[in-house]
């Protein structure tokens, strides 16, 4: 049962109730449908918003670090995802049952077209591999903007937050994945890490994006940490060529190794089945090392 301390409305977002669910009976997910400042015509979608069981509405001392998933109707409940959950709800009790640390997790979802989702996802580019020269450009940058600038100062505003870039993380699978790289890249002062499971690099022609990457001129000491993850069978094999590229050519950069990681897993294919086994170590990294 969720405790009575849980309040049914804080700010503009409201205690899930849904039944049947899936959710962790001992945390508490609340939801609320926002308006993001995209050119896309899913401007308002649904946050949800997991606290921990710990999490105490009475005590704003006791604060936590945030991070801000795509595509958050796949991350607490089967009855909401797409093919499977990543069980992050599960994974954070679990954490606090083992006297670890947890956090909040801020679930964004994406937007109901598949093409729509792919493009505000896309950093622009009239090098992408998978369109045409009369497909629109990606947006990505719209996105982001409203995730940094509208709804972090809300999170922050509404919960009990730890809102320094140490404590604040983005994470995504997929197109997901790409746009968590994206954003741990471009806010390298508001985020300090980036969980980017099977990012999808493979948008871009190949050669342009090794040649993106070569213009910048990285100083590894003002990024946070990527933690990049892809595994090895079917449709995923297509995410390993440039998901290995990216993580040797940081390491040639001077990304430590206490600053970039890489998992991999042969056996996996390209599904929530496969990054919710991969959370829990993805998560231990950022918070635990």
């Amino acid at each position: 049962m969720l405790s009575m301390k849980a309040y049914s409305k804080i700010g503009p977002f409201e205690l899930y109730t849904q039944k049947p669910n899936t959710v962790n009976k001992k945390g508490y997910l609340y939801i609320s449908e926002l308006e993001f400042d995209v050119p896309n015509a899913n401007r308002k979608r649904k946050v949800r918003v997991y606290l921990p069981s710990e999490y105490d509405f009475n005590n704003p001392e006791k604060r936590f670090a945030v991070i801000y998933m795509m595509d958050g109707k796949n991350l607490f409940d089967d009855y909401t995802s797409y093919a499977g959950e990543w069980h992050v709800d599960e994974t954070i009790e679990r954490r606090i049952r083992r006297h670890k640390e947890s956090c909040i997790v801020v679930g964004i979802d994406s937007a109901i077209k598949d093409i729509d989702r792919t493009m505000e996802m896309t950093p622009e580019s009239d090098h992408l591999s998978y369109y045409d020269d009369e497909q629109v450009l990606g947006y990505a940058e719209d996105l982001a903007d409203s995730i940094i600038n509208f709804l972090k100062p809300l999170i922050d505003e509404t919960f009990f937050t730890l809102s320094d870039d140490l404590n604040t993380a983005v994470g995504g699978s997929s197109m997901g994945g790409l746009m968590a790289f994206y954003m741990g890249m471009k806010y390298k002062d508001v985020i300090g890490y980036s969980l980017c499971f099977s990012p999808a690099f493979l948008m871009y022609q190949r050669e342009y994006f090794k040649k993106s990457l070569s213009k910048h001129n990285f100083n590894h000491e003002e990024f946070g940490r990527f933690c990049l993850y892809c595994g090895g069978q079917e449709f995923e094999r297509r995410f390993e060529e440039l998901t290995f590229y990216t993580f040797k050519y940081l390491r040639r950069k001077g990304f430590k190794k206490d600053q970039l990681r890489l998992i991999y897993d042969s056996n996996m294919l390209h599904n929530e089945y496969a990054w919710s086994k991969y959370f829990p170590e993805a998560l231990s990294y950022w918070l635990d090392e």
